[in-house]
């Protein structure tokens, strides 16, 4: 009996080899048909089999069949659909190629890699940018902008005109892990927020992922921006660039050697000419602005097995108000990468990065000048790797690890008369580590389930001078009973857990699916601000004891429905958050030099729910989209002193809680290749503080703020249009420009930034501040060679 076994379990074993072994890898690239630039994010789908995968960041794709002949669906955003027949008798590689397609796009497009690919895909809470588009949009000051395009989507928004960063479901600025390249960015605008910190030009694709994102990232609690720049053309080279009436960019890229290629380009802007032209008196006419930014990509491409890039990024501001203070911010990014497909379904990629960022604020009276100064320092190692098992099931697993360096105050005299005392706080240093793996599994052809599970761990490091309070008393400068100094590299604090992601998609119909996904994350630094926008003087600062883990749970639920041949593409999608450990300010906080930071900052709960809303049509003449959203994003605080509660411990609303958002865009193509776009934009106003009384004090009346974000600014809302002309007479054509005249806030409408208050004859007056309080015309060239 027992040899029957052995023989029946010797024959099942041996006949799954012989299952297995008759597999064969069709592994290759994807490029574009006119510049043969590797295609990002393409979709592959096998139509006789259901297998299918996408392309990575240099435009490869490897997956399992058994032998035979296939049809290849391929797609692309911004590409024509192909369907190539391929026979696979042995494990083979090809090269396709797509066609660009531009006239049936729209300018913001929330299009996925195939025309059904927010139905099939188990992702949801996903925007993916058609970046070329940006070109035709109105935009202020005639500059293609990323972040004010992706502010245009439904969850996705802004604290108002000229402020600094973006807001996802509720979300504060610094919770968004905004990768370049691999390489996280710490300062995403230039101008205080006029614009984003990277050209349209270089990007060759954005990803934002407003809810449950693969286990591989980390860091960060409530969204992820994935933007990638173009590798250099490996046929010819290529000149690029654009104008517009306050800066001027220029891309080049071509090949150098066999199999090494290069993107150079550069970004300059000269606003100044502009303020000069304002009358005497005003504020503009005393103001100067000024940046700069470049990105360089190295690729090498030595065989079909391994793939090296180099990608470098910079960029300098300098800003100055009326008066005697100017501002200034400079951001280095470095990474590099080296991909090698190890066997026919098994891929690895290693990355090493540096990213940088540092600001100062220049003081330039007489007698007190001096320079303030902070910086953070990323360093950052990852390696992954990639296995394909059977065609319906993909396996992903790695790990990373992060040393970070902060500064958070310098201050220095810079005059031999200044009598500025100088003030070094000392600078922080701490530790991640973090491990994962990731799986999608389709499990029948209607339901798709992806799941990942990470773990980090974080450790505070010396050297560090740590404070000791009294207990049953609020903490206070005059508080201190003891302080421990820690050496270099000791541990001094540590914090740390899993990190479960799970997606899960249902097919309903061919055309309609439910959709579901959950998320944990952790966030181990923070940006320390209590301002509504970011602005030059904000700083970062590591968890320690005081400031522990920001921990955020998330669930999401969507319907996904397409319409008229996925012609028109709609979604509804609700989501909670619950936050822990949120950073907030005691009343009339003193943030900056402040070497007891602990004692002015408290800890509090945050809670985030709402409903979006998206339609989109994306073929024919008009195109458009509607997008509207109902956000609630709250806190409260979390303390057993009552005299450091803020609203009596209620929840109150966040300093980006805006309810409602509403963003409709159309595109009307016309003939002779001209096109008409517009923009209209609602929200509600961003929650304000307004004095609801006066009391005196030290014989001098003074006002009284109760409440905190009790009170709101006026609604925003703004139509801005555009005609842009494209000179191509075929999409194959690779000489032509763009021509594109644009009006922002036809209406002229004042939207108020901030109102502020202020004592004059014995009485408060109101003061409202607007960015943009007028119509702004502006012409952009945009040109390719």
């Amino acid at each position: 009996m027992r040899n029957r076994y052995f023989y029946c379990f010797a024959l099942l074993f041996l006949s799954l080899q012989q299952l297995i072994a008759q597999r064969v890898t069709l592994s290759g690239t994807v490029m574009r048909a006119d510049t043969a630039l590797p295609v990002v994010g393409a979709s592959l789908f096998v139509v006789e089999s259901g297998a299918g995968t996408t392309t990575d960041e240099q435009g490869r794709f490897s997956f399992s069949l058994r032998p035979g002949s296939y049809h290849i669906q391929l797609s692309a955003v911004g590409f024509k659909s192909e369907r190539p027949f391929i026979v696979v008798n042995a494990n083979r590689t090809a090269v396709f190629k797509l066609i660009s397609q531009t006239f049936e796009l729209d300018e913001v497009q929330v299009r996925d890699r195939r025309a059904d690919q927010n139905v099939k895909d188990v992702r949801m809470s996903q925007i993916q940018l058609d970046v070329r588009q940006l070109k035709k949009m109105p935009v202020v000051l005639g500059e293609p902008d990323i972040l004010k395009a992706l502010t245009l989507q439904a969850g996705v928004s802004t604290a108002g005109e000229g402020a600094g960063g973006f807001n996802v479901r509720g979300g504060r600025t610094d919770q968004n892990l905004v990768l370049l390249d691999g390489a996280p960015m710490y300062n995403t605008s230039h101008l205080l927020g006029f614009y984003t910190n990277v050209s349209s030009d270089v990007v060759q694709d954005v990803n934002l992922y407003k809810g449950s994102f693969s286990s591989q990232y980390g860091g960060r609690i409530s969204s992820l921006l994935l933007v990638n720049t173009k590798a250099g053309n490996s046929e010819r080279w290529r000149l690029s660039g654009g104008v517009s009436p306050v800066s001027g960019r220029l891309v080049v890229n071509g090949p150098i050697a066999k199999g090494l290629t290069l993107m150079a380009a550069g970004r300059v802007a000269y606003p100044n000419w502009i303020l000069k032209s304002f009358p005497e008196r005003s504020a503009a006419k005393q103001s100067r602005a000024f940046f700069y930014d470049g990105n360089l990509k190295l690729n090498y491409s030595p065989n079909a097995i391994n793939t090296f890039s180099l990608s470098a990024y910079r960029s300098a501001d300098s800003f100055k108000f009326p008066g005697d203070t100017t501002y200034g911010w400079q951001s280095n990014v470095v990474s590099g990468r080296w991909s090698s497909l190890l066997r026919r379904n098994l891929q690895l990629n290693v990355n090493a990065l540096y990213s940088g960022y540092q600001y100062h604020v220049d003081g330039e009276t007489e007698g007190y000048t001096f320079r303030l100064t902070s910086y953070i320092q990323h360093r950052e190692v990852k390696a992954d790797l990639f296995y394909t098992l059977f065609e319906k099931h993909k396996l992903q697993i790695g790990a990373n690890g992060i040393l970070y360096k902060i500064q958070k105050g310098d201050q220095q005299p810079t005059g031999a008369n200044s009598s500025i005392n100088p003030k070094q706080l000392e600078p922080e240093n701490a530790r991640e580590l973090g491990v994962y793996g990731n799986t999608e599994w389709i499990l029948t052809p209607s339901i798709t389930l992806q799941a990942g599970l990470r773990y980090s761990a974080y450790a505070q490091l010396g050297p560090q001078t740590v404070y000791r309070y009294a207990g049953q008393v609020p903490r206070t400068p005059e508080t201190v009973v003891d302080s421990t100094v820690y050496a270099d590299g000791k541990t001094i604090q540590t914090y740390g857990g899993f990190e479960p992601r799970l997606g899960l998609r249902m097919q309903v119909s061919p055309t309609m699916s439910l959709k579901l996904n959950y998320s944990r994350n952790r966030q181990y630094i923070h940006l320390i601000s209590n301002t509504t926008a970011i602005t030059p003087s904000d700083f970062w600062k590591v968890s320690d004891s005081f400031v522990p883990a920001q921990v955020a749970d998330q669930i999401a639920v969507g319907v996904f429905k397409n319409l008229n041949d996925n012609a028109v593409e709609l979604a509804i999608e609700g989501y909670y958050k619950s936050i822990d450990n949120l950073v907030e300010y005691r009343n009339g906080a003193t943030l900056l030099l402040n070497e007891r930071l602990e004692t002015d900052l408290l800890r509090a709960h945050g809670k985030a729910y709402g409903v979006e809303l998206s339609l989109a049509k994306n073929k024919g003449k008009l195109t458009g989209q509607f997008n509207y959203s109902y956000a609630r994003s709250l806190v409260a605080v979390q303390t057993a002193f009552s005299e450091l509660q803020v609203n009596q411990g209620a929840y109150y609303p966040s300093n980006f809680d805006k309810p409602h958002n509403l963003n409709i865009q159309t595109r009307l193509a016309m003939r002779y290749n001209w096109t008409f776009t517009t923009n209209f934009v609602y929200s509600t106003g961003v929650p304000a503080t307004y004095p609801d009384g006066q009391y005196v004090f030290a014989n001098q009346p003074t006002l009284n703020y109760s409440k905190r974000n009790a009170d709101r600014v006026q609604d925003y809302h703004r139509l801005d249009i555009a005609f842009s002309k494209d000179t191509r007479l075929s999409n194959r054509q690779t000489r032509y420009s763009i021509w594109t005249i644009g009006i922002y806030n036809v209406y002229a409408r004042k939207n108020p930034y901030s109102v502020y208050f202020n004592r004059a004859n014995a009485r408060s007056e109101a003061y409202r501040l607007a960015v943009f309080g007028t119509v702004i015309p502006s012409v952009t060239y945009n040109f390719n060679f």
